[in-house]
């Protein structure tokens, strides 16, 4: 009897710390699950995170250091985004840093970034962007070339 009382005791006192580390590791609609396998600080190199939108591919992050501030806050080195959209055209976004938030699905950056794609090439002193509806602005003084080949692709289609 003595042996069950003191078992009880001890599950008792334990109960309290099991049930608020569960509930502390809880994953929230604005935390990215994988996340919570990795302390804050942990850092992951040669990444790739690829988005599907209805059965394809729409988005592809290569980065080539990933580091972790909290479960819902990450930091990136390195990247390069490819943005595939439905009619085939292919958006690259390049920058050295930028910092994403998964609780406002925003990456942002204070350093220069370039966008490339088949109509224009853009270049800026930093960007914010949203992944949920994809789309975004280049920040400070922007650059922007239109390139002549989307013209004269769209003239000869006419």
């Amino acid at each position: 009897m003595k042996h069950h009382l003191l078992t009880l005791c001890a599950l008792a006192a334990l109960a309290p710390a099991a049930v608020g580390q569960e509930l502390q590791d809880t994953v929230s609609q604005h935390e990215f699950p994988g996340l919570q396998l990795l302390p804050a600080g942990s850092k992951i190199s040669g990444i790739s995170l690829t988005r599907y939108e209805q059965h394809r591919v729409s988005a592809l992050l290569i980065s080539k250091l990933m580091e972790i501030a909290t479960r819902s806050e990450v930091y990136f080195t390195g990247i390069r985004a490819n943005l595939y959209a439905a009619n085939g055209e292919t958006t690259t976004i390049t920058c050295p840093e930028a910092e994403y938030s998964f609780r406002t699905s925003v990456v942002q950056s204070e350093e220069i970034t370039e966008v490339d794609s088949e109509r224009f090439s853009a270049s800026g002193k930093g960007v914010i962007f949203s992944t949920a509806n994809n789309k975004g602005f280049l920040k400070g003084a922007v650059r922007t070339t239109v390139k002549n080949s989307a013209f004269n692709k769209e003239t000869s289609e006419k």
